[in-house]
């Protein structure tokens, strides 16, 4: 049978349908069975059958190939390689793989987490202790309070649905910064990929819930684990240097934080004039 690559529309002749690889350019191409020809492939996630080799050693990640190795154990591996082993795994990944994989790879994460942490913000199980020099005891329980219950589960909830468009807007945002730094030739989709599977970290801010103090350190370390395995990523991706990479990272971060402290100093700044002007008229 004849297939048609999407990429470099070359045509060319398969004796077996499923995922295979265009010969010239090497884009992943899903030829439909005869009898769904009409109707046009789709991409199932599942590796190439015969066990032909990828192109530059890339492969399909765990979670790509859940229907062969089970959701569980995709979910994991990918999870245990990309934070433990990432010299390793990105430059595995592939580039052309749809994104909305890497995309639902990422919400099942966050919704793991959720889940996990709504005994604590949902139902009042959170009780941190800090150390007298850190902070007022009663305004740290009076704000836990109000997080916690209808609201607590009202906000994780929110959070759960619009995870997915926080993570295009964030990953659209980042591409922009790599199309400025001309580091983005796999386009948007590698993008995405690169920095959904670079957020297995996040599971880790759970520990804040169990130590507070220690947990809150754990958490930092691992948003700071998060921006390197991003730079790998991009560096694997869109197959660009660290220095474009770390660019590509941290400059939208250091605005995101200029925006935050001008906000912060603005407010701060009103409420001073605020609370000045209410003295004088006294």
């Amino acid at each position: 049978m004849d297939a048609r690559c999407p990429r470099c529309s070359t045509v060319f002749t398969t004796d077996r349908s499923g995922i295979q690889f265009c010969p010239n350019c090497g884009q992943q191409v899903d030829v439909p069975e005869p009898a769904q020809a009409a109707a046009g492939g789709r991409f199932t996630g599942e590796p190439p059958p015969g066990g032909s080799p990828l192109p530059a050693h890339r492969e399909l990640t765990p979670w790509e190939r859940r229907k062969e190795v089970g959701v569980v154990r995709g979910l994991f591996e990918t999870w245990k390689r990309s934070v433990f082993s990432p010299k390793q795994f990105f430059p595995t990944v592939r580039p052309d793989v749809p994104w909305t994989e890497a995309l639902f790879y990422a919400w099942i994460l966050h919704a793991l987490t959720v889940a996990a942490s709504l005994p604590f913000i949902g139902f009042g199980m959170f009780h941190p202790t800090l150390p007298p020099e850190l902070g007022d005891q009663a305004q740290v329980s009076e704000a836990l309070r109000a997080m916690s219950g209808t609201t607590g589960i009202g906000q994780a909830l929110v959070s759960l649905v619009l995870y997915p468009l926080f993570l295009l807007i964030a990953s659209a945002i980042y591409h922009v910064v790599a199309m400025l730094f001309g580091a983005a030739q796999n386009g948007f989709g590698a993008t995405v990929r690169a920095f959904c599977y670079s957020l297995g970290p996040n599971v880790l801010g759970l520990s804040v819930y169990v130590f507070f103090v220690f947990g809150l350190c754990i958490t930092m370390a691992a948003l700071v684990w998060e921006s390197v395995l991003f730079v790998l990523a991009l560096v694997s991706l869109q197959n660009t240097t660290v220095g474009k990479a770390t660019g590509i990272v941290v400059v939208p971060d250091i605005l995101l934080c200029c925006c935050c402290g001008f906000g912060i100093s603005a407010v701060a700044a009103g409420m001073s004039q605020m609370l000045g002007g209410g003295s004088r008229s006294i």
